[in-house]
């Protein structure tokens, strides 16, 4: 019996290692840093004064500002406390603000995707009514309206949070941040607002809206691709410049599906694990679900952190303004010498490997034949009369 529970307190060890050691303290520093900077440069790239007076742009400006700010409460809620640094704990000031602004910023991240795929498929349904919605103005208005909202729905957490001491096996107090316990209202309104309600607010609604206007936008540009084809011939410059304005809308589609696609595969297991263990009659949480809801929260921060690396990816107009940056502009000569002196050398290697083929191709040819030539020399021998 005392062998088993031996064994039991081992794997539950090695869960829990597992969770600190490799996901929070390994792969949480890089998620950061991946995070820190894809958001940097994103804000340097939307900034330009060749894509600032785009208002997707601005959308994307504030994304990457909402991502800076995920990335900072990951570090501060899951990875510095491996490495025993407690920011969370220092005052009640701390343990608010810092919960507070875990959710609002993966709810803002959220929303403002959500309205730049709106103003994509404003801007393609309604190429000419657009110009009156589709403006910088009208994009820095609604962020801020979305930020007015996001900070009411979330200022709960500024009254519930508050830091708690709890007595721990070796007779030492333990200070952690955690909704109050004094009032029996707010508990019941944090669990239903920590499971359903944040789902449906932060998850599903934003994914549904960005469905349907990223199919929008696919099906308009679909057709505007099949008339630019259409009137070729007709017209060369209003054919070209259907063509760039149909490049510009396929790329932002695809920016904005792979966001989409991203928020719903890394985000969407996070909030269902939320749902079902909020509504488990385990009071405690086990070793192995800790490791399962490291595993998900991780995963659902990386989604913050890519962004940058999406646009990279699937926009060749978030690239061109990238290079232009004067950190990458002074690096990127060299990084193309690089690659087409590998490029050289390798092809290089090919041709002489090829060259060597044919050698020993021409080789073996000639040896053949020389072989085929005896040997009918030696057949005229054998058939010529004996005298």
């Amino acid at each position: 019996m005392n062998k088993t529970i031996e064994i039991f307190k081992f794997d539950d060890d090695v869960y829990r290692w597992y969770a600190d050691a490799i996901v929070y303290r390994g792969f949480g520093p890089l998620i950061a840093c991946l995070g820190f900077v894809g958001g940097t440069l994103s804000c340097l790239v939307f900034r330009r004064k060749a894509l600032r007076k785009k208002s997707c742009s601005i959308y994307f400006l504030f994304l990457a500002l909402a991502d800076l700010l995920c990335m900072i409460c990951w570090l501060i809620h899951f990875v510095l406390p491996t490495y025993n640094i407690q920011i969370l704990t220092l005052s009640n000031f701390s343990c608010k603000i810092f919960v507070f602004a875990m959710y609002f910023a993966f709810d803002l991240a959220n929303y403002i995707l959500t309205a730049c795929s709106i103003d994509r498929a404003v801007s393609v349904l309604f190429p000419i009514g657009s110009r009156q919605f589709c403006r910088r103005q009208i994009a820095y208005t609604i962020t801020f309206v979305l930020v007015f909202i996001l900070t009411i729905l979330n200022s709960h957490f500024l009254y519930g949070f508050v830091i708690i001491s709890a007595n721990s096996t070796l007779n030492t107090k333990i200070e952690y941040c955690y909704h109050r316990d004094d009032s029996l209202t707010y508990q019941k309104l944090f669990a239903a607002y920590d499971s359903y309600v944040d789902v449906i607010k932060t998850n599903v609604i934003p994914f549904i809206i960005m469905s349907i206007c990223n199919l929008i936008i696919i099906f308009r540009v679909c057709r505007s691709s099949s008339s630019v084809y259409l009137t070729n011939g007709r017209n060369v410059n209003r054919t070209t410049k259907s063509k760039r304005k149909y490049e510009k809308d396929r790329q932002l589609t695809f920016m904005l599906l792979g966001s989409a696609i991203a928020f719903l595969v890394l985000t969407l297991p996070t909030e269902i694990n939320d749902i079902i263990r909020s509504h488990s009659g385990e009071k405690l949480v086990n070793e192995k679900k800790y490791l399962l809801s490291a595993i998900l929260l991780s995963f659902a921060h990386l989604n913050y952190a890519i962004h940058f690396y999406i646009y990279t990816l699937t926009g060749e107009v978030f690239r061109q303004q990238l290079i232009k940056l004067w950190p990458i502009n002074i690096i990127w000569p060299y990084i193309l010498r690089l690659l087409r002196c590998k490029k050289v050398n390798n092809s290089s290697v090919s041709t002489n490997e090829m060259n060597l083929n044919r050698k020993r191709q021409g080789d073996t040819t000639e040896m053949d034949q020389t072989f085929f030539q005896t040997a009918n020399n030696n057949d005229d021998d054998d058939n010529s009369p004996i005298l």
